[in-house]
């Protein structure tokens, strides 16, 4: 088991501090970051309050009974409703365990604790977890050459990361044409040949050496771009990166070529969220119509397949209009992309995504908006609500009554 997810510790307890500090690289938490605050359940609400949730709390107090509810429930108010809490507290007390438990805590430590109790103890909280939790995966399939699929999914990756604060895979499976090194201004060390050609054999731990880091949350394993790379992606080697790469972030982007093999035809069919790209063009409708045609029954309601039209106004008198393409389809459009070659060419010149290049753009705009909609859940980046998280819930009926000593 390899547990990938932020956690924060607050805790005024040198002891607890260097029991974390021990597990840092245990192979649980191998891909884990890890925040130590010294400080106490206030402390925790005061920081979280300003910042997002990590997705495991472990928090240490020395309150007891109705003050100890009070503070953990002003702590639920600030936090996410996904966050996971370990409580480490002072009262060696079953009845006290089964209410906190029974309110939403995960689990409950008595102090002191050592290494062996709090690993088994984040472990036993997210479901003892067999093997690591798969990311979602995003397929990017141009329709035509020249449609911008690449660059969409590109910055469409980096929007994600912002919006959700996780971690995003890019994986540029254009072997001889990639553009990810161009879009990313990276010069690859390794790329994804060198990835096909070891994957089989290498642990899940090591396969991060084939991905290099852009900025926070994003990393990406280029394309060769090269003619004479050698070695080719078959269904085989997809059926083996896809299976082995799911688990490397939260979000993984496939950039698919705009080729027909049955690779790709495994992997639209295989991804969580497909995204077909297309200029809004006649072409582009006959080759979506064939493409939704063809996936029929291969994708069902929980693996949607989206549809953008990108650089819309570049060709104003054959552009085909957002209704034509969904009567053709019975498909509407997720989003449509302005024709803006001057912001997306700046971005390209300067080796920078359109949101740092052209953040106020209208296409910027667009792609946030794909952002959200293949994300699949609620923004939790800057600027996002947060909500009380399931901590002092009870699954249906009244509260529990409260238990514990003291005041």
């Amino acid at each position: 088991m390899i547990l990938r997810t932020s956690i924060g510790v607050f805790t005024k307890n040198q002891a607890t501090i260097d029991v974390v500090e021990t597990l840092r690289e245990d192979r649980l938490l191998f891909r884990c970051t890890i925040d130590v605050h010294q400080t106490d359940v206030n402390g925790a609400r005061g920081m979280l309050a300003e910042r997002r949730t990590p997705g495991l709390l472990i928090v240490e107090t020395q309150s007891q009974g109705e003050q100890m509810f009070a503070e953990l429930e002003a702590l639920a108010e600030v936090c996410d409703p996904n966050t996971r809490l370990v409580l480490i507290g002072s009262q060696n007390d079953i009845d006290l365990y089964r209410t906190l438990i029974q309110y939403g805590v995960g689990d409950y430590l008595v102090a002191p604790v050592d290494a062996e109790k709090l690993k088994t103890s984040i472990s036993n909280v997210f479901g003892n977890i067999e093997t690591e939790v798969d990311g979602r995966v995003i397929g990017f399939y141009g329709l035509t050459g020249g449609s911008g699929s690449s660059v969409i999914a590109h910055n469409t990756a980096k929007a994600i990361a912002d919006l959700y604060e996780e971690r995003v895979a890019v994986i540029d499976l254009d072997v001889p044409f990639g553009t990810a090194a161009l879009n990313f201004n990276m010069q690859p060390r390794q790329t994804v040949v060198d990835a096909i050609g070891q994957v089989s054999s290498s642990p899940n731990e090591l396969l991060d050496v084939y991905f290099m880091p852009f900025e926070d949350n994003v990393i990406v394993m280029p394309s060769p771009a090269s003619l004479t790379a050698g070695v080719q992606i078959n269904a085989e080697t997809f059926d083996l990166l896809f299976r082995r790469l799911r688990p490397v972030a939260e979000f993984v982007i496939l950039d698919l070529p705009s080729i027909w093999s049955a690779w790709v035809s495994d992997a639209v069919a295989a991804v969580d969220e497909l995204v077909i790209v297309t200029k809004p063009d006649l072409t582009g409708l006959r080759n979506a119509k064939s493409l939704v045609e063809y996936l029929g029954s291969k994708r069902g309601s929980d693996a949607p397949t989206r549809l953008v039209l990108n650089q819309v106004g570049g060709a104003k008198r054959s552009d085909l209009s957002d209704r034509e393409f969904k009567d053709a389809l019975a498909l509407t459009p997720s989003v449509s992309i302005p024709y803006d070659p001057e912001s997306f060419g700046r971005a390209l010149n300067n080796g920078e995504m359109l949101a740092k290049a052209a953040g106020k753009s209208k296409a910027n705009d667009a792609i946030r908006e794909l952002a959200k909609i293949v994300g699949g859940r609620e923004a939790t980046g800057a600027g996002s609500a947060k909500k009380g998280f399931s901590l002092f819930k009870k699954k249906g009926g009244d509260a529990p009554k409260k238990k514990g000593k003291g005041k």
